[in-house]
């Protein structure tokens, strides 16, 4: 004997919900399964700060190049008022026209070896130059005071170039610049800020790279970032 249908229930609307809820929640297990959630993408490397004992280098090295000059400029000081007293008291020095022909010589040798010894510091050479082309006119129009102070400034300023060429040569590594006009920037990315424009055949000193990037460090005590394609080899 067959029993009668169940009469049928209509469910309430918070007992139609929760049957919906636990009905997707099985399903959405069901199609799932066990996938781990996705990773997140990795973070870009940062550049990492440069190492603070590099511009203790640097300050070192400025330091040096600062006293050079300053003690050049003293001398020239000095001779200026040698000069000076001498003009105005009337002496002509107790050197010989030939004595001051022979520095005069002497001074050209000693500028164009230090040329060659600092060729990114052509201006200076040429400055210097001037300076003896100076000497020899007032010697030929016999002015021997001011000839002597002109060779002697020409003869500081040789020295100071020989001078940098010396710290760019007991430094373990440098390398120079190879183009004539080469940017050095704060970050490695062609778009950060121009700290300054170096010469070509500058010596500067690599201290680390980041990329196609290399932190440098030059003689004068800047540093930055150049370009390894604009570097020369070691």
């Amino acid at each position: 004997m067959s029993r009668p249908p169940k009469p049928f229930r209509p469910l309430h609307a918070a007992g139609l919900a929760a049957a919906v809820a636990a009905a997707l929640a099985s399903s959405g297990c069901a199609l799932l399964g066990s996938a781990p959630p996705p990773e997140p993408a990795p973070a870009a490397p940062a550049t990492s700060a440069p190492d603070p004992s590099i511009y203790r280098r640097a300050d070192a090295d400025r330091l040096k190049l600062l006293e050079a000059e300053v003690d050049r400029l003293s001398a020239d000081l000095r001779a200026a008022e040698e000069t000076l007293v001498a003009v105005e008291s009337g002496l002509r020095g107790t050197q010989s026209r030939a004595e001051i022909v022979s520095r005069l010589a002497e001074a050209r040798i000693e500028v164009d070896r230090a040329s060659k010894r600092a060729p990114w510091r052509s201006e200076a050479a040429a400055e210097a130059r001037q300076k003896l082309d100076e000497a020899d006119r007032l010697l030929a129009d016999g002015h021997v005071g001011s000839a002597i102070f002109f060779v002697s400034r020409a003869s500081r300023v040789a020295a100071t170039l020989q001078h940098e060429a010396d710290l760019a040569e007991s430094a373990p590594r440098t390398r120079s610049i190879r183009g004539s006009r080469v940017n050095l920037r704060a970050e490695p990315d062609a778009d950060s800020k121009v700290l300054a424009v170096l010469p070509a055949q500058l010596p500067v000193f690599p201290e680390s790279e980041a990329g196609e990037w290399v932190l440098v460090r030059t003689v004068s005590g800047k540093v930055g970032w150049v370009h390894a394609s604009l570097l020369g080899a070691p």
